[in-house]
C-alpha cells in the first residue's frame, strides 16, 4: 500500500516531531543532544529549512520550521536522523532502526503557529521533567524568553513573525496548556492535515 503523500507547503511554519523506534530512548546524555542539534543545524542550512522552535525530549523531538522548498523537510529531516543514527548506534555498540518511521507534520497558520510554538516549548513541564518550559536545556523556550543567547538553530527568528517580545512570551508560555489547541494540534500532526 502506498504512502499517503506528505501536505507540505513551501513558506509556511510546520509542526514536526519525531519518536524513537518502539518510542526508545534516542538520546543517552547532553553530548547526543548536542550531536543532534550540529547535525540538524548543518542540514537545515544545506537544505533551506527555518527552525523557529524546538524541544528535544528523552525518546521524541518537536520542532516548528519553515521550509523554503518543498522538499526540504524531507530532505533536512532524512539526513540528520540518518547521521545522528549512525553516530549513535556506533556509540551504543547496536544497529538497527533508531527512529520510528518518517516524521510527522502539519501545516500551521498565524493563529497556531503561536500556540504550536507554546505546545512544543512546554513538553517538559507537561511530561513533569521541569516546572517552568525555559528551565528545560534542549528547547528553544530558554532562547525565546531572553534568558540565554546562545541558540544553536537560530531560533529567534521566531519573533521575526509574530507580535510578542521575550517578557510577553514568558508569561505566555508560563500559563496552563489549552487543552483544546493541544489536542487539535496532536491530531493534525498524527493525521498531516494543516491546522488553521
Amino acid at each position: 500500500m502506498p504512502r499517503i503523500a506528505r501536505v507540505v507547503a513551501a513558506g509556511y511554519p510546520h509542526h514536526i516531531t519525531q519518536r524513537g523506534n518502539y518510542r526508545q530512548k534516542i538520546f543517552a546524555d547532553d553530548t547526543d543532544r548536542r550531536k543532534y542539534l550540529s547535525l540538524l543545524k548543518e542540514e537545515s542550512k544545506r537544505y533551506h529549512l527555518i527552525i523557529l522552535a524546538y524541544c528535544l525530549m528523552s525518546n521524541h523531538v518537536h520542532f516548528m520550521a519553515i521550509p523554503q522548498r518543498e522538499d526540504s523537510m524531507g530532505k533536512v529531516f532524512k539526513y540528520t536522523n540518518m547521521k545522528y543514527s549512525q553516530y549513535y548506534n556506533n556509540k551504543m555498540k547496536v544497529s538497527g532502526h533508531l527512529f520510528q518511521g518518517r516524521f510527522f507534520s502539519c501545516v500551521l497558520d498565524e493563529q497556531h503557529m503561536i500556540a504550536c510554538a507554546r505546545y512544543i516549548e512546554r513538553n517538559p513541564v507537561r511530561a513533569k521533567m521541569v516546572k517552568e518550559p525555559y528551565l528545560w536545556p534542549y528547547s528553544s523556550a530558554k532562547i525565546h524568553c531572553g534568558i540565554n543567547r546562545y541558540d544553536p538553530l537560530g531560533t529567534n527568528k521566531l519573533f521575526d513573525y509574530i507580535e510578542q517580545e521575550p517578557k510577553e512570551w514568558k508569561e505566555f508560555i508560563e500559563a496552563s496548556d489549552n487543552p483544546e489547541e493541544m489536542k487539535g494540534i496532536r491530531e493534525k500532526t498524527r493525521t498531516g492535515r494543516p491546522l488553521g
